[in-house]
């Protein structure tokens, strides 16, 4: 995952090809079964906003509240 602009996003695509894509992905769905409150990713602030949720959508589209 990166945070940019505030924003999590799920994994930069322009440097990765689709088999890491893949495995990104296989990771993520693992922090879906957890209470996540805080991500914190490389080279920037941490993401407070929402952070299972967020993870959650970025694996399984969008959701409703």
């Amino acid at each position: 995952m990166n945070i940019e602009d505030g924003q999590l996003f799920r994994n930069n695509t322009q440097i990765m090809n689709e088999e890491e894509i893949k495995k990104a992905t296989k990771s993520l769905k693992k922090f879906i079964e957890y209470e996540i409150e805080t991500s914190i990713t490389y080279h920037a602030d941490p993401f407070n906003n929402k952070s299972n949720k967020k993870i959650k959508e970025l694996v399984l589209g969008d959701l409703d509240d």
